[in-house]
C-alpha cells in the first residue's frame, strides 16, 4: 500500500472515530449517573462528568454536533468550542454555532481564535460577567505521572497566572548552576510555595519495607495519592518523620495491630488505613487520609466493628453507599463487591503493601 493510500485510510478511520464519539455522547446524554458511566467505561469520574457536559452541549451547538455525526469534526475540536461558549446562554451559544459552518476545515488552534472572536461579537458587554463566573471555577488539580513524577495544574485568573509564571521564570533565570531550565522552574515553584522558612503543615505517609530502609533491597515504597515511589525517595520521606511498625504475612498483606463498639479504636483504624490506603470504591484513588472509615455491613444491621467489615470511603462514595444507590459488600476472603443501580457488579481486592516473600 502506497503512502497516498495509507493517508486516505487514515482519514477514513479519523472520520469513523468522530462518528463513534458522537454516538458515545448520545449515550452519555441518556444516562443520568456519571458514577455508572465511570465504572462501565473504566474511566475516572471527572472524565465521565465531562462526557455528560459535552453531551449536554450538543443541544447548544447543533451545527457542530451534526458535523461530528457526519464524521467531519472530532471531539477535541468540539470541546474547544464548548469550553469557550460555556458561559454564554443557549441563544448566544447557538449564534456562535451558526457561524461555524466551516469548523471542519480548521484545526483546534484556529478554531479557538475564531470562536473567541465570535463570543466577543455576540456578547460584547458580558466579558466581565463571564470572567466572574469563570473565576468561581478556579481549581488546582493533581495527576500522577510515570517515573515518580506528577502534574500539578492550576486553573485561575489569567493575570495572576501570568504573574506567577513570570515570577517563576525570573527566579529561575537568577540561578547559575547546571540544572536544566525545567528543573530550575520546578525547584523555584516548590521553594516559593513551601520554602522561605515556613513550616510544612501537611503529612506525607509512606509505606516501605524494613529491608529497603536498611538498604538491603531496592523495593519501591508507596505513597497514598501518588502510588509507588522508588526506594531512595521512600527512604528520604521515612527519614523525615515518625515510624510505625506494621507486620505482614507471606504475600505482603498486613496482619492485625492490636475492638464491640461502633467507632473503631485507634489501632484498628490505623490498621484499616494501612491495609487499604485508598477509597474502596472501584477506580477511586482518593487517599485514605481524606476518607471515612465505614462499615461494609451497617452497624445497625448487625455489622461488626472489626477489620473484615471496615474500610475507607471518600465523601462521594460514602454518600452513594449511605443513601442506598450503590451497594457494597466485603467477603471474608477480602474481595469487595460494588453493585450499581443498573445491576452491574465490580469486584476489587486490597493490594499488598509489601513485596511477597521470595520462595
Amino acid at each position: 500500500m502506497g503512502q497516498r493510500e495509507i493517508a486516505e485510510r487514515m482519514l477514513e478511520a479519523w472520520k469513523r472515530l468522530a462518528s463513534v464519539e458522537f454516538d458515545l455522547l448520545c449515550c452519555a446524554a441518556e444516562l443520568d449517573d456519571p458514577h455508572e458511566i465511570a465504572l462501565l467505561l473504566r474511566i475516572p469520574l471527572g472524565r465521565a462528568k465531562k462526557l455528560q457536559e459535552q453531551a449536554a452541549a450538543m443541544g447548544r451547538l447543533p451545527q457542530l454536533a451534526a458535523l461530528m455525526r457526519d464524521g467531519l469534526l472530532d471531539l477535541d475540536r468540539f470541546e474547544v468550542v464548548r469550553k469557550l461558549t460555556e458561559n454564554l446562554d443557549s441563544e448566544q451559544a447557538r449564534r456562535v454555532d451558526a457561524q461555524l459552518a466551516g469548523a471542519a476545515e480548521s484545526n483546534s488552534k484556529e478554531l479557538k481564535v475564531e470562536v473567541a472572536r465570535l463570543v466577543c461579537l455576540v456578547d460584547p458587554l458580558g466579558a466581565e460577567i463571564r470572567h466572574v463566573r469563570a473565576v468561581k471555577r478556579s481549581e488546582v488539580r493533581y495527576r500522577s505521572m510515570p517515573d515518580g513524577m506528577a502534574e500539578l495544574t492550576a486553573h485561575l485568573d489569567a493575570v495572576r497566572a501570568r504573574q506567577v509564571f513570570d515570577q517563576i521564570n525570573a527566579d529561575a533565570e537568577s540561578l547559575d548552576d547546571d540544572r536544566s531550565w525545567g528543573e530550575k522552574q520546578a525547584d523555584v515553584f516548590v521553594d516559593r510555595l513551601l520554602g522561605s522558612g515556613r513550616p510544612v503543615t501537611v503529612r506525607t505517609d509512606v509505606t516501605v519495607s524494613a529491608t529497603t530502609l536498611l538498604g538491603l533491597t531496592s523495593e519501591p515504597g508507596y505513597v497514598a495519592g501518588v502510588g509507588p515511589v522508588e526506594a531512595n525517595t521512600a527512604r528520604e520521606i521515612a527519614a523525615q518523620g515518625d515510624w510505625r511498625k506494621v507486620l505482614t504475612d507471606e504475600v505482603g498483606m498486613p496482619i492485625g495491630v492490636g475492638r464491640k463498639r461502633y467507632r473503631p479504636p485507634r489501632a484498628l483504624r490505623e490498621f484499616v488505613m494501612v491495609r487499604d490506603r485508598v477509597c474502596q470504591a472501584p477506580g477511586c484513588l482518593r487517599p485514605v487520609k481524606e476518607c471515612q472509615i465505614d462499615h461494609a455491613r451497617g452497624f445497625a444491621s448487625g455489622g461488626e466493628t472489626e477489620e473484615r467489615n471496615l474500610g475507607p470511603f471518600c465523601d462521594v462514595h460514602h454518600c452513594l453507599k449511605t443513601i442506598g444507590r450503590y451497594r457494597f459488600a466485603r467477603g471474608a476472603d477480602g474481595v469487595r463487591r460494588w453493585i450499581t443501580p443498573l445491576g452491574f457488579e465490580y469486584e476489587t481486592r486490597a493490594k499488598a503493601i509489601a513485596e511477597p516473600d521470595r520462595p
